[in-house]
């Protein structure tokens, strides 16, 4: 009986897809309910105000945030569909209060009306959208909320001690000499140069002078210091030889295609395990909001396969 009536909503809509579909403005329908490109538009322009749109998005990738927009109102409409089936409610009253007391902000009503027409806004836009948001606020509380207890906290660093490790790190300067292959002379230059510059340092003179002379690297702005580095953060080759080298030593001149680096090791530190004490915070805040999400999703793709939309 349940496959045969969303089998009929579905060939129902499908059959009014082409008149509802072709009403300007309608970019999508949720169980038949219409989700419009003014809709689109307005919650697009809360993430990208014009200014910067106009300065810094190409037209392909603005298309591709506007189609995330949609994918995320019909979640919000199917969510909202489904608290209003289990019964979840909340007063207008208490929207209209909030209605009012936003409108007492202003001047006077017209100064209140035309910063709504701005935003693209009526009241009656914005009251039904107030109350929307106050239902799936309801519905979060009620079916996605997550309350951890100490022990599910402390049970999951047990299980996920890895997680908590602060990898093996080092402090430290490098001069990076760059090869410029457009140059036939590039890699000679670029020897010449860091031969010089690996004199200094081994000479005796500031690493941080040196690589504020002669490094091509932007970090010869702070002479050469690249502050904490965990693994992945140099060139693979380079960052090996960095990570087998004593604190307080200087490497020999590494030589690539693409340049040549000294690197100097300030400092090393072991792998270190966090405390539980130290992260249970943190944990507490990430792990309530993994386990939301993954609440979220499964309830979003139960309602996705049930229901019936069209864009």
């Amino acid at each position: 009986m349940r496959l045969l009536l969303l089998f009929f909503i579905a060939t129902t809509i499908l059959y009014a897809k082409s008149s509802l579909m072709n009403e300007e403005n309608v970019v999508a329908l949720v169980n038949g309910v219409k989700i419009t490109k003014t809709d689109v538009d307005r919650d697009f322009k809360k993430f990208f105000p014009a200014r910067y749109l106009h300065s810094t998005i190409t037209d392909k990738k603005m298309e591709s945030f506007k189609k995330e927009v949609l994918d995320e109102l019909i979640e919000k409409e199917l969510l909202f569909q489904y608290a209003k089936s289990i019964g979840i409610t909340f007063p207008i009253d208490e929207i209209n209060k909030n209605i009012e007391e936003y409108k007492r902000t202003f001047k006077n009503v017209k100064l209140f009306q035309d910063t709504l027409s701005k935003l693209g806004w009526t009241v009656d836009e914005l009251r039904n959208a107030i109350y929307k948001d106050k239902i799936l606020k309801k519905l979060h509380d009620k079916k996605i909320e997550v309350n951890l207890r100490e022990n599910d906290l402390r049970d999951y660093y047990d299980k996920n001690l890895h997680k908590f490790e602060e990898p093996e790190k080092i402090i430290a300067k490098v001069i990076y000499v760059k090869n410029d292959p457009t140059d036939p002379e590039g890699r000679s230059k670029a020897k010449s140069r860091v031969e010089e510059a690996y004199k200094k340092v081994k000479s005796g003179e500031d690493f941080s002078d040196v690589a504020s002379k002669y490094s091509s690297a932007m970090s010869r702005i702070k002479g050469g210091d690249m502050g904490y580095l965990h693994r992945g953060m140099l060139e693979p080759n380079v960052e090996k030889i960095a990570y087998a080298m004593e604190a307080n030593t200087i490497s020999e001149i590494i030589e690539l295609d693409i340049g040549f680096y000294i690197v100097k090791v300030d400092s090393k530190s072991k792998p270190n395990q966090l405390s539980y004490d130290s992260v249970k915070e943190k944990l507490a805040k990430d792990l309530k909001k993994k386990l939301e999400k993954e609440k979220k999703e499964k309830l979003l793709k139960r309602l996705m396969s049930e229901a019936v939309i069209v864009k």
